[in-house]
């Protein structure tokens, strides 16, 4: 009689495990991250979408600004020597250049604008659709 009370607590217990809410893993395949031909991680910028990003005015807090590295037309996310630092922005879905709006520029203090893009950067974001 013992054991077959041990054995249905452990087989409810089993089975309440499984009803618990567990978190999303978040993945960065190979959309998110390439390599190239010596082994560092590039990584595709966007240029900003008002239609896919929303209206900065209301959504740039949710945005994080990071650092990439611009090397020959590629974009890295480690420093290494000889690289231009970039300020972009990063949500779930990678990495975007600032909006071109004139209120922009003096809406976001957490934006470093000695590191602002280049109209060379924006030829080369991909667009989102």
């Amino acid at each position: 009689m013992h054991y077959s009370k041990l054995t249905a607590w452990v087989g409810s217990v089993v089975m309440l495990s499984a009803c618990v809410p567990s978190y999303a893993e978040v993945g960065y395949g190979p959309d998110y991250y390439g390599r190239d031909h010596y082994g560092r991680r590039v990584v595709e910028i966007y240029d900003y979408s008002p239609d896919y990003y929303g209206d900065w005015r209301y959504n740039y807090r949710r945005w994080s600004p990071v650092v990439l590295y611009e090397y020959r037309g590629r974009y890295y996310p480690n420093r290494f020597r000889g690289a231009r630092p970039l300020q972009v922005y990063r949500n779930r879905s990678g990495y975007f250049l600032p909006p071109r709006d004139r209120d922009w520029s003096r809406a976001d203090r957490r934006f470093d604008s000695r590191r602002r893009p280049t109209e060379r950067d924006y030829q080369r974001a991909r667009p989102r659709h």
